[in-house]
């Protein structure tokens, strides 16, 4: 809910090459904070994802994200029903995506990006890659037809050099509720 307090929690992350000597958060919001452990409150109802880099005792890193879904009791009526299963449109937006290959990439290479959001059809996906290019936006159809395999919004981009990037795509809703989804892509030799 809203106003509540939220824990994450990445105490179960493991390297098989040493233990965990750094834990990293970044926020939606921009915020930054370190440690196994976070808590944080969230004013706004949507889907946000949050972004942890852990680093092993080799140096090593990798990325997870905690998606955390908020809604607002008061502004849905909804105070005596916490799942609005009757009403899917006063919940917030959510976000499906994907990349393939998700091996061997090396720079240059095209990789196809695929998302498809749920609970809404107002506005459209806008990508952001993580390497400076321009954003780009596309449009699924909101799973107008469930489970259509052509519901999802495709475009392909190329990283010119090797490196770790975090691939971003939101989309908001009527009542300006974003959803927000990340992947984690590995380009050429990088640990």
């Amino acid at each position: 809910w809203t106003g509540e307090v939220v824990e994450l929690d990445a105490t179960r992350s493991w390297s098989r090459y040493g233990k965990i000597k750094k834990f990293e958060w970044t926020f939606c919001d921009g915020t930054l904070a370190t440690g196994p452990k976070v808590r944080r409150t969230y004013d706004k109802p949507g889907e946000y994802n949050e972004i942890l880099k852990v680093t092993d005792a080799s140096g090593n890193i990798d990325y997870d994200f905690a998606v955390v879904q908020i809604i607002d009791p008061a502004s849905s009526g909804q105070e005596s029903n916490p799942a609005l299963l009757g009403h899917p449109d006063q919940l917030p937006p959510t976000i499906h995506a994907a990349y393939y290959p998700t091996f061997d990439i090396k720079p240059g290479d095209d990789i196809t990006f695929k998302v498809r959001s749920f609970r809404t059809t107002y506005g459209s996906e806008v990508w952001d890659f993580g390497d400076g290019s321009t954003k780009v936006t596309v449009q699924s159809d909101g799973n107008v037809q469930v489970h259509n395999p052509q519901g999802y919004a495709v475009t392909t981009h190329r990283y010119k050099k090797p490196g770790h990037y975090i691939a971003t795509v939101k989309r908001s809703n009527k009542h300006g509720h974003e959803a927000i989804t990340r992947l984690h892509i590995c380009v050429g030799n990088s640990n």
